[in-house]
C-alpha cells in the first residue's frame, strides 16, 4: 500500500492519522471542501490536494481517487449548535450523502483500491445504561444512533474491504470532547453531569491512530470496530480524574435540566451510559498504549504544575534539510525576523558566544505597547533534536518554549510546545488569559507566515 487518501485531514483525528501516514512512508493524497490557498494556510503537512467543493452531492475529482485506501472522516460537527431541523439535515448530508459519493467513486476505481475506512461513533449504541456493549449489541433508536446507522449501511456497500470505525470519547489536547471541557473545568465549573453513574467509553488518540493504521493492513480487520480503550469508567471516575490531572477542584454536579436547556436534544447523547469494549480490535491481537484513565490523562497534562499553567502547541512542516532548520532556529538574530512588528523585538545579547546549554539570551520588546525587558535560559540542548528557551525574567510568570524538530517525508517537522501563567492568575488569570492567547496565536500565526515563505 503506498497511496493514501484521506478527508476530514484538517481535524485533530484527521490530522495526527496524516502525520502516521506520512511517518510510515506512504504517499498523502487529501479530499476536502476548501480552495488549495484556504487549505494550505491551516494544514502544512506534505501531501497532494485536491477540492471536493460539494461532497453532499458530487463525486469526488476522478485524479484523487488514484490511490490504495481510503479514510473518509468528513462531516458536520457534531457539537457546537443546537439540534435544530436544519442542524439535523446538514449533519446527515453531510455523513450520509458524503459516503454515498464516495462508495460510487471506489467502484468507479476499476478496483485499484483496497480498503475503506469510515469514521462512526458509539452513539449508535444509544443510552443502554450498565449492559456491556460490543460490535455485536443492538443499536439505539435516537437521532445520533440513527445516523450512524445510516452512515454505515452506505459505507458497508463498498466494493472493496470497507471498515467503520465506532469512536468513542477522544482524548487529545485539542480534540472535540475535551477542549470543550478544558474551559469549564479550568474556571472552577467542573463536576459530574447529573448522577455521574453513566458510563464513559474513552479512548487515547494515539490509540485512535494506531487502530486506523492497522485496518489498513490487517486484512482480517472488516465491518464495524469499536475503537475504546478496554477499561470504560463512570462519568464520577472520569471528573475524578481530569480534575487531578488539571489540578483542580470538580465537586459541584451540573444538574440534568441545566444541560437539557443548554444543549437541547444533544443533551440526550452527553448524559447516554454506553459502556463500550473494543472485542474484535482486542482479538485481533491490537495492544493498546493507554488502558488506564490517569495514565491517559497524564500523557496529555503532564506539563501542568500549576492549574493556572496553559499551553500553546503548533506544528509545521518545511522542505528545508534537517541542519539548515535547526542552525537557523538556534540563531538567535533570526528571531527578530520570525516576530511581528509590532512588538519591536530586539536581541540586546547572550552570555556566550555560541547558543549551547546554560546560554542566557537577553530581549527588549514591546507588549500592547508596553516595553518589557526579557531573559531566556537554554536548556533542554539536543543538536537537531530539541531546545528550550526558559523565561527567567519577564512579563509572564512562567514561559516554558519547546522547540523539537525530526526528519518527516524529505524535510523537517518542527514543533512549538509552549507552557505559559500569567501574572496575577488567581484574581482574574482566565478573563487575561483571553486576550494573552490571541496575542500569542497572532506571533506563532506570524511565524508560521514565515516560513511558509522559505524556498
Amino acid at each position: 500500500m503506498k497511496r493514501v487518501l484521506v478527508t476530514g485531514a484538517t481535524g485533530q483525528i484527521g490530522y495526527n492519522i496524516c502525520l502516521a501516514i506520512l511517518e510510515s512512508e506512504k504517499e498523502l493524497i487529501v479530499l476536502g471542501r476548501k480552495n488549495e490557498a484556504n487549505f494550505r494556510q491551516e494544514f502544512s503537512l506534505p501531501c497532494k490536494y485536491f477540492q471536493w467543493s460539494n461532497p453532499a452531492k458530487c463525486l469526488p475529482p476522478v485524479q484523487a481517487m488514484d490511490v490504495d485506501a481510503v479514510i473518509h472522516l468528513m462531516g458536520e460537527p457534531l457539537d457546537g449548535n443546537r439540534w435544530t431541523e436544519q442542524k439535523k439535515l446538514e449533519i446527515r448530508s453531510s455523513r450520509i450523502n458524503s459516503t454515498k459519493n464516495m462508495v460510487n467513486a471506489i467502484k468507479n476505481s476499476q478496483e485499484r483500491i483496497k480498503v475503506f475506512v469510515t469514521a462512526s461513533a458509539i452513539g449508535i449504541y444509544g443510552d443502554k445504561g450498565d449492559d456491556t456493549l460490543t460490535e455485536s449489541s443492538k443499536t439505539g433508536e435516537n437521532f445520533l444512533a440513527k445516523i450512524c446507522q445510516e452512515w454505515e449501511q452506505e459505507a458497508m456497500k463498498s466494493t472493496c474491504r470497507n471498515v467503520q470505525l465506532r469512536f468513542g470519547i477522544v482524548l487529545s489536547n485539542d480534540s472535540g470532547a475535551l477542549k470543550k471541557m478544558l474551559p469549564i473545568f479550568e474556571n472552577g465549573f467542573g463536576g459530574p453531569l447529573s448522577s455521574g453513574t453513566q458510563w464513559m467509553s474513552w479512548v487515547h488518540i494515539d490509540d485512535v491512530v494506531g487502530i486506523t493504521m492497522k485496518t489498513l493492513h490487517d486484512h482480517k480487520l472488516t465491518g464495524q470496530i469499536n475503537v475504546v480503550s478496554p477499561t470504560p469508567v463512570r462519568n464520577k471516575e472520569f471528573t475524578k480524574l481530569l480534575s487531578s490531572a488539571l489540578k483542580v477542584k470538580a465537586i459541584l454536579p451540573v444538574p440534568k435540566i441545566a444541560l437539557r436547556l443548554a444543549l437541547g436534544e444533544m443533551a440526550d447523547v452527553v448524559l447516554s451510559s454506553q459502556k463500550v469494549l473494543p472485542e474484535k480490535i482486542t482479538a485481533n491481537n491490537y495492544t493498546f498504549k493507554f488502558t488506564n484513565l490517569g495514565d491517559a490523562f497524564d500523557s496529555l497534562f503532564n506539563w501542568k504544575e500549576s492549574c493556572h499553567d496553559r499551553l500553546f502547541e503548533q506544528q509545521q512542516w518545511t522542505h528545508k534539510p534537517l541542519n539548515e532548520v535547526f542552525d537557523f532556529f538556534s540563531d538567535e538574530q533570526n528571531l527578530e525576523e520570525l516576530t511581528p512588528p509590532l512588538l519591536n523585538f530586539k536581541v540586546e545579547g547572550k552570555s556566550t558566544e555560541k547558543i549551547q546549554e546554560g546560554t542566557k539570551i537577553y530581549y527588549k520588546l514591546k507588549i500592547r505597547g508596553i516595553p518589557a525587558r526579557w531573559t531566556s535560559l537554554i536548556t533542554n540542548w539536543e543538536p537537531m533534536t530539541q531546545f528550550a528557551d526558559v523565561q527567567i525574567k519577564g512579563p509572564y510568570s512562567k514561559w516554558y518554549h519547546r522547540h523539537l524538530f525530526r526528519n518527516l517525508a524529505g524535510g523537517v517537522l518542527l514543533e512549538d510546545k509552549v507552557v505559559y501563567r500569567l501574572p496575577f492568575s488567581r484574581y482574574g488569570g482566565n478573563l487575561l488569559n483571553w486576550f494573552i492567547r490571541k496575542d500569542i496565536k497572532t506571533i506563532f500565526s506570524y511565524r508560521r507566515n514565515i516560513i511558509k515563505e522559505w524556498h
